[in-house]
């Protein structure tokens, strides 16, 4: 084996010198003509595609929808106290305004995730992005108007948009992403959202207290509502103007051959666009024509689809999105709309809301750079074992009124989190599902979203149990997670596309993959 790479890279540099050929061609050859091992090959690393910097600038456009999707989020954590104070919402009803309020995203989202994946594969990826990003421009005037009606008409629009995105952009990074690349750039998705929420949570440090005299009068909340304006803009001229063109497997599949070319050209070197038309003739000659519900839940993808919602309910009941919505109060120690707050412990609560955002985007980061390396399903077990400690932790010290160190267990646990369920859940679901079942696996998410959004302030209310109660509940469903994720889930590291969504196929054994070894997803 020794010999026969010596062989290869002999044959490799010399040869190369007196061609133009990319080294992706000759590496194939070489393996042909020296007879080398082609799994002992899978350990160079030859790049295929063109530039990393303009696939890392088609995603971060792509990715903007991700923004909006985590500054939507978190938007409504920090202004709730001066929305209700100026909306005049009686105490007896805060809590349960500020629930749905919140909810009213997860339910517009789940909505638009479904639709998505019908509108997805209709109108492709890049216009399904461009009129997410016009409901968004739409969606934010109503929430500027100081009426509460208005404002949940306005976060369910919003929220639709940010359903499409969830179940696009996923899927818009794999198609344009070469595999050598897949890991890191599928991990931007989950850091764009960090970045959305971490934006919201900074700007809610610049609001008045309620000891301030401007505290019923400033307008600060609807500037922050009117943010999605603009990385809305920037997506929609990027798309328009820059990358003009929608995924190579989109138009391969509607049978615009010569487009689908051109698409692989702006990625990867001449010879690799010869070898990905060829897989995506062969993908084509597969499909057995339009996947619809029926399909999603017959043998060829109902495990797959299984394991997506079960992943979705086990990213969502770990409660990241309870923080992400009511950090503020857990902060405080005190979901009583009644309780009085200092000036100094709201102080405080800015800046461990700001802390929570820098962690979050700083663990998905470190997703990006470690997945390539650790595997998908090692970096889940280990992160969600990591949140049950956490969230156990954290409920004793809720329990025991100990806000002071709890406030550190929440960072503990986000960090936990943000390194692990919350970029490799989007990341796993892309690579084992299309397109149709990524919507269905992302509506459940956004419905389970809905229930952490709507149920935790109701048990976390000092009548029913106070938050230990749902932080408790939340470290019990990790455990369930971890169970399901080390005897279930299927790693799908070093496969192709092809064969992460064969991992799971009951119809047929794994299908023929004809892309070399040693150019597999990382």
């Amino acid at each position: 084996q020794r010999l026969a790479f010596d062989d290869f890279i002999f044959f490799f540099s010399s040869r190369r010198r007196h061609t133009r050929c990319s080294g992706v061609s000759w590496a194939r050859r070489c393996v042909q003509e020296t007879g080398i091992n082609a799994e002992y090959m899978g350990k160079i690393k030859i790049m295929s595609h063109k530039s990393t910097l303009r696939v890392l600038s088609q995603v971060l456009v792509g990715t903007m929808g991700s923004f909006i999707f985590g500054y939507g989020l978190g938007v409504f954590n920090t202004v709730q106290d001066i929305v209700a104070k100026q909306l005049d919402w009686p105490e007896d009803k805060k809590n349960f305004n500020v629930g749905l309020v919140t909810s009213t995203v997860a339910l517009g989202a789940a909505f638009g995730a479904y639709l998505g994946g019908i509108v997805v594969s209709k109108f492709g990826r890049r216009l399904t992005m461009i009129m997410a990003d016009v409901i968004t421009i739409v969606a934010v005037f109503p929430t500027l108007v100081s009426n509460l009606g208005s404002i949940l008409i306005g976060r369910i629009l919003l929220g639709f948009a940010v359903g499409i995105n969830s179940a696009v952009v996923p899927l818009y990074i794999r198609e344009v992403s070469p595999n050598a690349l897949s890991g890191t750039t599928g991990s931007c998705h989950q850091l764009l959202i960090t970045l959305g929420i971490l934006l919201s949570l900074v700007l809610g440090y610049g609001l008045p207290t309620k000891d301030d005299a401007d505290f019923g009068t400033s307008n600060w909340w609807k500037i922050m509502f009117g943010i999605p304006l603009i990385p809305a803009a920037i997506r929609i001229l990027g798309l328009l103007f820059v990358f003009t063109s929608d995924t190579p497997q989109y138009l391969s599949q509607i049978d615009k051959i010569d487009e689908a070319e051109a698409a692989l050209s702006d990625i990867y070197h001449y010879e690799e666009v010869n070898i990905q038309m060829e897989q995506l003739k062969q993908a084509r000659q597969r499909s057995s024509g339009e996947i619809t519900l029926g399909t999603l839940f017959g043998p060829r993808y109902r495990k797959a689809l299984f394991i997506g919602i079960t992943l979705s309910w086990i990213q969502q009941f770990s409660g990241i999105n309870a923080v992400v919505f009511y950090s503020t109060k857990i902060f405080q120690g005190s979901f009583d709309p009644k309780a009085v707050i200092s000036a100094e412990t709201m102080k405080t609560v800015g800046i461990f809301n700001a802390l929570f955002g820098i962690i979050n985007a700083v663990s998905a980061f470190a997703a990006a750079l470690v997945v390539d390396k650790a595997g998908r399903k090692a970096i889940l077990m280990i992160g969600n074992l990591l949140c049950f400690v956490f969230l156990g932790a954290l409920a004793y010290l809720v329990y025991a009124q100990n806000f002071t160190v709890s406030r550190y267990f929440v960072l503990l646990y986000d960090f936990a989190f943000g390194i692990s369920l919350g970029p490799i859940v989007w990341l796993y679901i892309s690579e084992i599902l299309p397109a149709q079942g990524i919507a269905v696996a992302v509506f459940f998410n956004w419905i389970f979203t809905l229930i952490v959004g709507l149920g935790f302030p109701i048990i976390s209310d000092p009548k029913v149990l106070d938050a230990y109660g749902g932080f408790l509940l939340f470290a019990v469903c990790c455990i369930l997670g971890e169970v399901f994720i080390t005897f279930v889930v299927k790693e799908t590291q070093g496969k192709t596309l092809v064969e992460a969504q064969n991992l799971y196929n009951d119809a047929q054994g794994d299908e023929e993959d004809t892309q070399a070894p040693f150019l597999k997803a990382n």
